[in-house]
Order: structure tokens, then sequence, then C-alpha cells
């Protein structure tokens, strides 16, 4: 046969990845398998490797199979795969009956045995299973003889809420310290604890003994030199807070007076004035966050005047800070000759704000005050470490695997594969009939694996081409067993059997339909002998997948289950 030669995994005809599905740290629960993959170009001769290949499905007696394939991953020297459901098959209905669910499957060194290390019962709640969703999280850490996940981060600040200062002209009323002392709180540092969980059996878990603390040096106060924390301190802890927030430190305070009565003094005959309203300041913490020269002043969204007393809340990843319903000011008292506190009625008090980042801020209108929490981490406040990412854990491992100096790939289309070699002899022919027996669709996987002579992190497209069995294959292999992944044991490819595979077989069967009438179509109008056989190919090898496919739907796809309970097969190439 001679036409123009076509990438099957051309530009246009790339499939997405096809990796065993990955529990979303945020969502721990095994996907579905996506809609159908670009339906493949039909390879040609160039694209295809001839060998001799032996498959063996391993068969279990008891019937215990297992479907929706998680992560795999070495560990200790050996493979480990995890397993959505566990189910007892019954090769001669074809049904399956689920036993237990989050399973932690151990392959053997011989390749041939899969053992199983746990699982839970039907009525457990595999999302809450510890186990299952740290081995599926982006974020685990493979070690030689333990596997880690980060737990979340403790973050707690330290300071004090009580340090006076003695004034000799003191006329500030104190309210909680004896005259003329005032009160004041000082921040002196923040930590954050990195915790992690783990396991040297996989399922059993428990908190690290080698925990890791940063310490951030918060600016002291100064007299002469005010800093973020004034002259002398703020105007107490109640309504500060110091976090963390996208990679920078925030530092809420409310101002004390002080800072612009340095002497603790003020005329009586002056007029009254507004409490001294939140300021708040950021650094980035690969500063020095001691300096208070690398902290940023930033802009509090609330009006002047209505910005003391006022809370820091969260919810998630937001920050809210509202209008407080009372104005805050400061008048002379001449029954005790003291500047004291005293407030009156906002006009208005309804606007709430939120930020993600800390520093931009827009208004909200409505806003479920019930989830919302106080944003302290002084104190007794207990609080998350907002918006830390934690980085990704040991990389996943590659969905080829390699025998004999050479790279094996499945090509994980959702489509049967036709059988190449026996429709490239029949359009040699030029036949243009070619007849699907239910034998093709269980032994259609045997023309899903790829070759390259090329290391995979280097290869092109055009370096992967089919294997096609030049001999008598005998086993079945349907092309819907197995994820991309495969192993290599004994000199033999390994790919596991899924028995939660399924697609959608409407919308394929009736593409593969439409692009067989396509290429007939092309296939009468052809001018050349060359042009005829490439189209006769094209057609016969949609042709073919469509006829697979309504087959399928005819009767069902559990109808082409094994015939026997295999949990996986070998491969023999020679």
């Amino acid at each position: 046969m001679s036409c123009k030669k076509v990438n099957l995994l051309g530009p246009n005809n790339i499939p997405p990845p096809t990796a065993f599905p990955i529990i979303d740290d945020e969502k721990p629960e095994i996907p579905d398998y996506p809609d159908p993959t670009p339906v493949p170009d039909p390879p040609d001769e160039g694209d295809i490797e001839e060998k001799p290949i032996e498959v063996k499905p391993e068969v279990v007696p008891n019937g215990t199979v297992f479907g929706g394939y998680g992560r795999r991953f070495k560990f200790k020297n050996d493979w480990y795969v995890l397993a959505t459901n566990e189910y007892e098959y019954n090769p001669e209905t074809k049904m399956l009956r689920q036993l237990n669910k989050g399973a932690v499957l151990r392959i053997e060194k011989d390749g041939k045995t899969i053992t199983k290390i746990y699982s839970l019962k039907l009525g457990d709640n595999l999302e809450q299973a510890e186990y299952w969703t740290n081995l599926n999280s982006k974020k685990l850490i493979i070690e030689a003889n333990k596997v880690l996940i980060p737990s979340n981060p403790e973050q707690k600040a330290y300071g004090y809420d009580l340090y006076e200062v003695k004034f000799e002209k003191l006329n500030f009323d104190s309210v909680i310290c004896l005259y003329p002392y005032y009160p004041f709180g000082v921040y002196s540092n923040y930590t954050i604890d990195f915790i992690s969980r783990e396991s040297d059996s996989l399922i059993n878990w428990a908190y690290s003994a080698n925990r890791e603390k940063k310490t951030y040096n918060i600016p002291q106060p100064n007299k002469d030199n005010p800093t973020i924390q004034g002259r002398y301190g703020v105007h107490g802890l109640t309504f500060s807070s110091l976090f963390y927030l996208n990679g920078r430190l925030f530092l809420f305070v409310q101002e004390s007076p002080m800072d612009t009565h340095p002497e603790g003094y003020r005329d009586p005959s002056a007029p009254k004035f507004f409490h001294p309203g939140m300021r708040y300041y950021s650094v980035d913490v690969n500063k020095d966050t001691s300096d208070n020269n690398n902290w940023v002043e930033h802009e509090f969204p609330l009006r002047k005047e209505r910005e003391s007393d006022t809370y820091i809340w969260y919810y998630k990843n937001k920050l809210y800070v509202f209008e407080t319903l009372y104005i805050h000011y400061y008048e002379y008292n001449k029954n005790n000759n003291l500047w004291s506190n005293a407030f009156e009625l906002a006009a208005d008090a309804t606007k709430r704000w939120s930020t993600e980042d800390g520093i931009n801020w827009k208004e909200e209108k409505d806003v479920d005050f019930s989830k919302l929490k106080i944003y302290k981490t002084i104190d007794n406040y207990t609080v998350p470490l907002l918006s830390y990412e934690p980085p990704d854990g040991t990389p996943l491992e590659p969905s080829y695997t390699e025998l004999n100096g050479k790279y094996y790939r499945t090509f994980n289309s959702t489509y049967p594969m036709p059988p190449i070699k026996e429709i490239m002899e029949t359009v040699d022919r030029f036949e243009t009939n070619f007849t699907v027996t239910e034998e093709h669709i269980k032994k259609s996987g045997y023309y899903q694996l790829q070759v390259s002579s090329v290391p995979p992190d280097k290869a092109q497209e055009s370096d992967w081409v089919n294997v096609v069995p030049n001999n008598q294959t005998t086993s079945s292999i349907g092309w819907e067993s197995g994820g991309a992944d495969l192993f290599t044991f004994n000199n033999k490819i390994v790919r596991l059997v899924d028995y939660d595979r399924q697609f959608k077989l409407n919308t394929q069967y009736e593409t593969a339909l439409n692009l067989s009438q396509k290429y007939y179509a092309l296939l009468q109008a052809a001018k050349t002998m060359e042009d005829y056989k490439k189209y006769d190919y094209y057609f016969l090898y949609y042709k073919a997948m469509a006829d697979m496919l309504k087959i399928i739907k005819d009767n069902g796809s559990d109808y082409f289950r094994p015939d026997e309970a295999v949990t996986h097969y070998t491969f023999e190439i020679n």
C-alpha cells in the first residue's frame, strides 16, 4: 500500500492527557472518565512496527477485581496503585457486585500478583478517609521509608496587650490603668508552624515529630521615630490583627492618641477630635520584617472617623471589614479633667468591604454575617493561614514504561482500535468490504501499544509508532481495559484492567460513521490509484470503528467485559 504518511498523533489529533485520574484536593473523589477523545487518524505503514506479541491475562480465582484507578507510585521498592472500587466479577453474567472501596493495591515483584493492602467498607465515607485523600493528593511527598502530606500551617502572633507607660502630664483617661500610666498593645513577633502528617504504612497517619517553624520579628515602637506600632505601641490588641496573606505579613492596628500627643497631654481648650483610626501595613516575608522601612502602608477602605474599633473578619479566602455603628471621638470631660472616649450614632453603617489579596478592596452588597469569624492570631484565637499553598510534592510517575532500551505507552483513545493490519491487507486487494466480528472487539487492545526509541522527554510525536502484532493473537484484551499507565516486571509490560471504564458510545459511533461516509465519497471520486487506495483505507478504518461501536451498543458494554476475572494483562514483546 502506498499513500501519504499520516501522523497518528498529529497536531489536530492529539488526545488529551490520559494518566490515571488524580483526586482534587478540594473534592476528594475520582472523576468520571472524559468525553470522547478526538477520533484518531489511521496510521500509515510508516507509523507501525510489527512485532510478535504474547498477551497473558492474570486471572484471580476468587473473582475480586478493581476499577476507578487513581495514583500509582513506588514506595519501599514496590509499586502501588489506588483503586476507587473493589468488585466481585461474575464472568458468566459479566456482572459486577461492589465489595469495598478505596483500595490500596501492591503489585508484587513477579508482576503476576496484586495484593490488596487495605480498603473501606461500602458504608464508610471515602471522602473523609485520610489515607485516601493524602495518597491521592498532589502534595504527597514520597520518601524512602515514609510518605508525608503538609497539614494546614499554624500561625500565631505574640505580644503584650497591657504594656503600661508613665506620662508625667497625662490628661487622657487611661480607663484600665492607674494615673499616670497609659496602656498600649505591642506585637513582638509572628510565627508560622509548618506541620506534616506522615505514615510508614500508607494507611495509618500521625503528626510528624519534626516541625519547621518560621519566625518574623516586628518593628518595635519608637518614641522619637514612630514605627508601624507608633511611638509607644498601638491602642490595644483587641481590634488589631497580624497575619500572613499571599506571601506578605499584614498588620492591622488601631492608632494610639499618644502618637499625636507624645507627652500624653492635650490642651483642655482644644476642640474634640476623632479617635485615631485603623492603619494597616504589609511587608514581603522574604525581606527583613523587623526593618520598619520594608513595611508599606495601605489605604483602609472605611471613612476616617469610622475606622476605630473595627474587627477584621474572614470567610474562606476573603477578609471583610464593616462600617461601625458609632463614630468614636475624644472630648474633654470637666468632671475629671481628662480627655475621654465619646461616641455618637453614625448616620450610615451599612457599607461592607472585602479583599482577597489584602490590598485591593471591593464593596459588598450582601454578606452572610453568620459565616464570618474574627481574624486574629493572638490570644486564644485559632484561624487558618489564608492563601497559603504548599508546593506540590513528589511528581507523578510517567505513564510510559521502558523495556529493553525502548519506551512504551498506550494510545489511550476512547475509540476502539480497528485491526489495522487486516484492513491494510484488504486495501491491497482493492476490496471495499471488511467484516468486523466480536473477536476483533475482544482483541482490539492489541493495537493500542506505541513504541519509541527516543526518550519520552525528548521524543516528538512522530517518534511514537504503533506496535502491531504479526503473529496469531490468542488472548482477548479489549480496548476499554486499563488506563494509560504501564508497568514493567520481569521483561514484560503490565497493564491493569479497569472495570469502571465506560465511554459515550452514541457520540463516538456517529462521529466514526460520518468520517467513513466522508471518505467513501472521496473514494468514489478518486482519479488515481494512489488516491483510491488511500481513501479506501480511511473509509475501511472508520467504517470498522463504527461497526465495532455499533456491536458494543447493541450488545451492551458489559457484554465485552473479560471472559474471566482478569486483574491485569502481561505483554511479552519479542
